[in-house]
Parts: C-alpha cells; sequence; structure tokens
C-alpha cells in the first residue's frame, strides 16, 4: 500500500484563513491516493471536524497583521466557507 501524500489546505471560515498539513484519520480507506480524492471523502464522510498540523492562521479583517502559528488546529465542518488545496507532495 503507497503511503497517503501530505496535503497542505486553505481553509476560508468567516473570520480566518488557516492554513496546514491535513491529518488523514488512520480508520479512511481510499480508493485512490489522488489528494482530490482524498479530500473529497474527508469532506464527505460526516466528520464533524478537520484537524491540521503546522498551521497558520490568519485574521480575514487584519491580514496586516503577523499570522499566529498553531502546532495542531481542529476547524468545525460547519464554519468552514471554502477548502482549497494549497501543496501536495506525492
Amino acid at each position: 500500500m503507497e503511503p497517503l501524500p501530505t496535503i497542505r489546505l486553505l481553509i476560508a471560515t468567516i473570520e480566518q484563513f488557516i492554513e496546514g498539513d491535513l491529518i488523514i484519520p488512520d480508520n479512511m480507506k481510499f480508493d485512490s491516493n489522488d489528494p482530490d480524492n482524498i479530500l473529497f471523502y474527508i469532506i464527505n464522510s460526516g466528520l464533524n471536524f478537520i484537524s491540521l498540523k503546522n498551521s497558520e492562521i490568519k485574521d480575514r479583517k487584519n491580514l496586516a497583521f503577523r499570522p499566529d502559528r498553531a502546532r495542531l488546529v481542529h476547524v468545525n465542518m460547519l464554519n468552514i466557507s471554502s477548502i482549497q488545496i494549497v501543496d501536495s507532495e506525492d
């Protein structure tokens, strides 16, 4: 079985932009290791939260301020406006 790629996401909520590496749950199985496929399954799996590591959190109203950094962030799926794959390592 091939190792899963590291997927860097940019998540937009009403108040913040959050960029970080997606933590993929160990119990999830995928048909393909394609980052788009993995993200699709995670979004549609019924999870309540997405977890990101090595994250940068920016306030949408004050982008000029230095972003906060966090080793681990859990983002509630109900608060997400959009998700974008920024980078992935296959």
